[in-house]
Parts: C-alpha cells; structure tokens; sequence
C-alpha cells in the first residue's frame, strides 16, 4: 500500500516540476533585468508569478504546480507513516502544512486579483 503513495508521489512531484518550469520560463522574460539571472531568477518567480502585470490564465497555471506540491508530500507523508517511520513521516507532513500555507495565501492573492478583474469588466 505504501508503494501506491509513493509512486503517485513521484507522478505529482514530477508534473508539478514540468507545470512550474513552463510557468517560470513563460514569465521569465518580464523580470527586471537584475533578476534575469538564474540564481535571483529562482527568488523573483513568486513575486512576479502573481503580479498585477501577469495575465490571470497564468496566475492559474502557477497555482497548479503549488497544489500538486502540497499532494506530493501528503502522499510521501502517508507513506511513511505506513512504513512506520512516525519521524520522517512527521516531517513530511510539516513539510505539507508549510506548503499548504503559502499556497493558500497565494490562492487569495489570485482569488482578490480575480474578482477585481471581473468588477472591472463589469464596469466596462
């Protein structure tokens, strides 16, 4: 049964990781010049991935990968604690609720950016 949480893991780890580099390579072009480079590249991404200037459909895209990284080390988590390792499965699991927190205050950052575009389509 363990083997089922990890292998499903390991396909959200993955299409997580190939979803975020779209998203970080479509984007990538609209950093400041001082935060083209690879290394500060990696720190701009969230900030400019939900900035007022990045279209909506993308700020979607960019959620996705947050959730699929959430899933990832709850099913890790859950296998673990099949295993009977209780501290790596511990760990994991804080490692979840560090990534549910950010992903969901970037889901009300993106849900805010959403009604104000539909308040100003209705005014339009």
């Amino acid at each position: 049964m363990n083997a089922v949480f990890f292998v499903l893991a390991g396909f959200l780890g993955i299409w997580g990781a190939i979803r975020g580099h779209i998203v970080y390579c479509s984007i990538r072009d609209s950093f400041l010049p001082q935060f083209q480079d690879d290394l500060s590249s990696r720190y701009a991404f969230s900030v400019y991935a939900l900035s007022h200037s990045t279209p909506l459909p993308l700020q979607a895209e960019y959620m996705k990968p947050q959730g699929c990284g959430c899933a990832f080390f709850l099913c890790v988590s859950l296998g673990f604690f099949i295993l009977g390792n209780i501290p790596l499965g511990c760990l994991c699991l804080l490692g979840f609720s560090a990534i549910a927190f950010g992903a969901m205050k970037d889901w009300k950052t993106y849900k805010e950016y959403c009604s104000r575009a539909k308040s100003q389509q209705t005014r339009e």
